[in-house]
């Protein structure tokens, strides 16, 4: 008596492994995404810059090292607490600088909307419209008339 096994290839079930991080982004370095890494590293280089530039204008104003590195620190708390702000901070998902650049676009160009009813209807507008233009070219043409008879 010959036994057959069935579990060949062709029959055995296969499980595939469905990646559910696609949408977010890589950690590149203690849990930092490649964009936090890039705003940390150029917001430090600024406060860094302007810190050393703080320090030499106190110092050459004659002001003395204590006091010069408390200014110096007040200059760069600002950029330090926006770099801060602008790596760790997201609103509904969405980083900061994203929020900047909608609020920019919102002050830049801003949209007037107005409010038409449900009922509303488009050959109603062009009708609206027509009688508009037909009611202000009656007028211009009175104007006109009056004028060519003297009247003011």
């Amino acid at each position: 008596m010959t036994l057959t096994n069935t579990t060949d290839a062709s029959t055995r079930r296969q499980t595939y492994t469905v990646p559910t991080h696609i949408n977010k982004p890589d950690k590149l370095l203690f849990g930092l995404t490649a964009r936090q890494l890039l705003l940390l590293i150029t917001g430090a280089s600024l406060a860094y810059a302007t810190w050393l530039q703080a320090l030499t204008w106190a110092m050459a104003w004659g002001i003395g090292l204590l006091w010069s590195r408390g200014l110096a620190f007040l200059a760069i708390l600002p950029l330090v607490m926006m770099t801060l702000a602008g790596t760790f901070l997201t609103i509904a998902d969405r980083p900061l600088e994203l929020w900047v650049v909608v609020w920019m676009r919102a002050h830049v160009a801003p949209v007037t909307y107005v409010w038409r009813s449900a009922k509303w209807d488009e050959a109603k507008q062009r009708r609206l419209h027509a009688r508009t233009r037909a009611h202000t070219r009656q007028e211009e043409q009175d104007q006109s008339e009056h004028e060519q008879e003297g009247w003011s």
